[in-house]
């Protein structure tokens, strides 16, 4: 099946920025506050070489916050998050809405937030991809979980670390008929973190995360596979100009079995043409080994209305060689083009 991708217009973290920043106070007493925020996000376009134009949601959202002030730094939180039709089968309607995170925990000013629900992990911002649509849609890290205890410290000279538990599924009991696949145990990851102001208009950041999941099947509770990932990112901005590079490794080990490896590339730039407008570029390449090649280069170009309304322009091509064994390796292309809209509130 063909992969559709359309992406890349604004940094995903200004996003993140730009809906945080302008959320809505709607309760705020004795050390209670509680904001709302969220985003209208859709794309007008061709979804690939065999689709028609289409009108599609691209996870639009609402978002809750809370905190309470305990004292002496000391405060708890909690996040929800609504996703509309947060299903990859059916983008083209705007509908369902989901939870997508829920979560909670406490945080302290000097040290740092544990938290604890379905929540991001801190692979999330080791990727820094600042796509829009299916941004780094050929990326195998896993940046959310659905049960997960989350540690992120504060940053003490640019420095900071984040510190991630998965929980597996809790039922032991296994089918005797099967279907022979694995079910996750339990996971775990680190990454650290280092940003470093070099001059006026000047700056670099770099990342690094472990991830491990442990995984059992039907037949035993004991480990039949581990998926090891890891993954290294450097940032630099110079005035206008932003560059991103990410490079990291993907390993399935079974037991008896061998296992798969694959690589991941990441390269993206941008360059802010005018106060409202900028135009970037990204590739992206998954090589998997004796299995699947697939490659994206995208180019496209935002304005922004107001801090709040971001329309932007794009085009991407996706192509995909596949090896067979005793064949030819096939080559499968795709592309994907039209118009964007985000507005946050």
């Amino acid at each position: 099946m063909k992969k559709t991708l359309v992406a890349l217009a604004v940094a995903a973290t200004a996003a993140t920025a730009v809906s945080t920043a302008n959320a809505a106070t709607v309760y705020e007493q004795d050390g209670t506050k509680v904001e709302l925020s969220g985003s209208f996000r859709m794309f007008l376009g061709r979804l690939g070489d065999d689709q028609r134009g289409d009108l599609v949601n691209d996870d639009s959202r609402i978002i809750l916050k809370a905190s309470q002030d305990l004292g002496n730094g000391l405060s708890g939180f909690a996040g929800y998050e609504l996703r509309f039709n947060d299903n990859a089968d059916s983008k083209s309607t705007f509908n369902n809405p989901t939870t997508k995170y829920l979560y909670g925990g406490l945080k302290h000013q000097d040290v740092g937030a544990l938290s604890f629900g379905r929540q991001l992990l801190n692979a999330d911002d080791v990727l820094g991809d600042n796509a829009y649509y299916n941004s780094a849609a050929l990326s195998p890290y896993q940046t959310s979980a659905e049960k997960s205890v989350k540690f992120r410290s504060v940053e003490w000279n640019g420095f900071s670390f984040g510190l991630d538990y998965i929980f597996g599924d809790s039922d032991k009991e296994r089918d005797p008929a099967g279907s022979n696949t694995a079910t996750l145990k339990n996971g775990y990851s680190a990454a650290a973190f280092y940003n470093l102001a070099i001059a006026d208009h000047q700056a670099l950041d770099l990342a690094a995360t472990y991830i491990q999941r442990n995984y059992d099947d039907e037949t035993t509770t004991s480990t039949t596979r581990k998926n090891r990932q890891w993954l290294l990112h450097a940032g630099y901005t110079y005035g206008p100009l932003n560059v991103g590079l990410n490079y990291g490794q993907n390993h399935n080990k079974y037991d008896y079995r061998g296992g798969t490896k694959a690589r991941y590339s990441l390269v993206q730039a941008s360059y802010q043409v005018t106060e409202p407008s900028r135009v970037y570029v990204q590739w992206e390449r998954l090589e998997e080994r004796y299995n699947d090649i697939q490659h994206q280069y995208l180019v496209g170009v935002d304005y922004k209305f107001h801090k709040n309304v971001v329309t932007y322009v794009e085009y991407a091509h996706q192509r995909t060689k596949t090896y067979v064994a005793n064949a030819e390796p096939t080559t499968e292309k795709d592309n994907v083009y039209g118009v964007g809209l985000r507005v946050y509130f």
